[in-house]
């Protein structure tokens, strides 16, 4: 047993850490990453910190060797960053759930497991200070966060294929909203699990409504033309 345990503690690590840190390395190429389906991340990373101390609980002190105290000690603050990210990601309650009974299930793990005793000491301390703001942007996110919505009205390809524009609605309710237009390059992967593209580029912002009216084409792969004003892309 304390060999199954060792395998889903070392999962559950990788798997808390993964999310961020694809969003990091994608970032530092220019790069946005974002999971197909969070919802089932999330269930997934709950169910997985779940089993890991139910299974210290009927097999008491599963994870005694020295690798796996040291990720023990870490593993309560990079839950809360992969909570954050995926909350920011989708709001919603089922993400929400899952990534906070991971978050409490790893505390467990750190207070429990956590070595050198200073490490956890600084872990938690810094863990539990954040975890109120936390909880709060969370009750934001989900009882606010879909006051303002992005609708995606109009799509425009360059003559090459190599570049794509979308003409953006975005609603904020009583706050009125904005029309953008955001420029993609056609270069990016996607699978069943992720999708990986090159961050847009915004040439244009104006005032709510705009797209009803807004006439918009491809003067050549560089140049966008918007209501008779050229945008060059960089």
């Amino acid at each position: 047993m304390k060999k199954v345990a060792s395998v889903l503690m070392r999962l559950l690590f990788i798997l808390i850490i993964l999310y961020p840190a694809c969003i990091l390395t994608a970032s530092c190429f220019g790069y946005g990453f974002e999971l197909i389906n969070i919802s089932a991340f999330a269930v997934v990373i709950a169910v997985l910190s779940v089993s890991v101390v139910v299974g210290d609980f009927i097999y008491n002190n599963t994870l005694e060797k020295k690798g796996l105290r040291i990720l023990s000690a870490v593993i309560a603050p990079l839950s809360l960053i992969n909570a954050v990210l995926c909350i920011f990601a989708l709001p919603k309650i089922p993400v929400i759930t899952g990534v906070l009974i991971s978050v409490i299930c790893c505390f467990y793990l750190t207070a429990k497991y956590g070595k050198p005793t200073v490490l956890k000491k600084i872990t938690l301390t810094l863990s539990g200070l954040t975890i109120l703001p936390i909880g709060f942007i969370s009750f934001v996110l989900l009882f606010f966060g879909n006051i303002g919505q992005n609708t995606v009205v109009q799509a425009v390809e360059s003559p090459s294929g190599k570049y794509y524009a979308q003409v953006i609605d975005s609603d904020q309710g009583a706050l009125g909203g904005d029309t953008f237009v955001d420029v993609y390059e056609k270069n990016g992967i996607r699978t069943v699990i992720f999708k990986m593209e090159k961050k847009p580029q915004r040439v244009y912002s104006g005032d709510w409504g705009e797209f009803d009216d807004m006439q918009i084409y491809w003067k050549d792969d560089e140049r966008l033309i918007i209501n008779s004003t050229e945008y060059k892309i960089k």
